[in-house]
């Protein structure tokens, strides 16, 4: 696969993140003119904005005098105080919106924050990140909650079950969204990521040791980090749980993707034809070389060494070849108790032999070598030729060797 198949460029990497957050505005369903209550001014009171750019009448609960103070023209009704005890009337508004707010307070006033929400408001929405679930995300999570218990403060990720059971405490009708990113963000991600975090850390005394992991984390040249995923609670009473309609994908966007997934999918085409070409001309009959080398010229034949009258480039038949015959030992002789072999066998006393009469040797004519080719008489190596064995014929003329 190519890279681009699981890793973003950081082009479609912001892309990506404004369409997620979009299909997130989505799932909460803000209508315009709707009175909106939510949790905190947050990080850099985007869900502020997001809210008023939508046309909502947003009234923010807050008790930080320096968030106070720093967006106090921002365009959104005060309401000085806590969560846990919200100084409204019952009803007073039609969505209450805790985005990414929960995370921060402790989980043993979850359930209280979460009742006083339905009753100020027709409708309740959560906004949070999953836990992390890659091995270094999880990691940063750790040291930045280490770094905020040092500070007197909060973070903990809660899955997504923690969060509906909530709401089912508060006898709501309930909807539910996840939303993560489809393929691992680029490098810069988690640049950006520990240094956001730094910046944090940095005015909560946080300890040195925590600061310097980060900041190796972030050095590293192979170090990735997934998004975490965002999940969207909504519940309201029966009936009143709006139905949302999601923002079609960027035309940009989804023209990037599909000319990513089509040069992917082009590359793997081209690699799949280059083996079945390979595979076509790989054969016995073409040679198993790729690609298939030709037969090599043959040698210019000296005309010394062609015997007269044959044709250049002529090449004899090689001689079939002829399986020797199989060999069967000759038996055993083995002679009965008391035995005496008569004179002139070769075995026991000789006789002397008669005058005129050849001499025999000891054991007669031996047995012909055991894979002794048949030869034919006048044949290289046949009896009579010099080569092997041989034997005379006897004067008498007949053709029979002697026994």
């Amino acid at each position: 696969m190519e890279i681009s198949d699981y890793v973003y460029s950081v082009k479609e990497f912001e892309a990506e993140a404004r369409y997620i957050e979009a299909l997130i505005w989505d799932a909460i369903a803000v209508r315009e003119g709707e009175r909106v209550l939510i949790c905190g001014y947050g990080d850099e009171a985007r869900a502020v904005r997001a809210a008023l750019e939508r046309g909502a009448i947003v009234t923010v609960i807050e008790s930080r005098d320096e968030a106070i103070a720093a967006y106090a023209e921002i365009g959104a009704t005060l309401l000085r105080g806590s969560t846990s005890v919200i100084p409204a009337r019952d009803s007073s508004f039609d969505l209450g919106l805790a985005y990414h707010y929960l995370h921060e307070v402790d989980p043993l006033f979850h359930s209280q924050i979460l009742g006083e929400l339905a009753r100020v408001a027709a409708r309740v929405a959560i906004v949070e990140p999953a836990p992390p679930s890659d091995p270094l995300g999880k990691r940063i999570a750790s040291l930045y909650s280490q770094a905020k218990r040092s500070a007197g403060l909060f973070e903990r990720y809660q899955n997504i079950d923690h969060w509906k059971r909530l709401l089912q405490g508060v006898e709501a009708e309930l909807s539910q969204h996840t939303f993560a990113f489809a393929k691992v963000p680029p490098p810069q991600y988690l640049r950006d990521t520990v240094a956001l975090l730094l910046d944090t850390m940095k005015a909560e005394a946080t300890p040195d040791d925590i600061i310097e992991e980060l900041r190796a984390i972030a050095r590293r040249s192979d170090a990735q980090i997934l998004p975490p995923v965002r999940n969207v609670l909504v519940g309201a009473a029966v009936g009143d749980l709006p139905a949302p309609l999601f923002t079609a994908r960027p035309p940009l966007l989804e023209e990037q993707l599909a000319a990513t997934a089509a040069s992917a999918s082009a590359a793997r085409e081209r690699r799949i034809d280059a083996t079945s070409a390979t595979e076509a001309r790989v054969s016995p009959e073409n040679g198993y070389e790729f690609p298939p080398l030709p037969a090599p010229p043959a040698a210019a034949e000296p005309e010394a060494m062609r015997p007269p009258g044959v044709p250049p480039g002529f090449t004899p038949n090689a001689p079939a070849f002829v399986p020797p015959p199989a060999f069967v030992p000759p038996p055993t002789f083995v002679p009965p108790p008391n035995f005496m072999p008569p004179p002139g066998t070769g075995f026991g006393p000789s006789e002397p032999p008669a005058p005129g009469a050849a001499a025999q040797p000891p054991f007669g004519a031996p047995f012909p070598p055991p894979f002794a080719m048949p030869q034919q008489p006048g044949s290289p190596g046949a009896p009579g030729t010099g080569v092997g064995w041989q034997w005379e014929p006897p004067d008498s003329g007949t053709s029979e060797p002697p026994v």
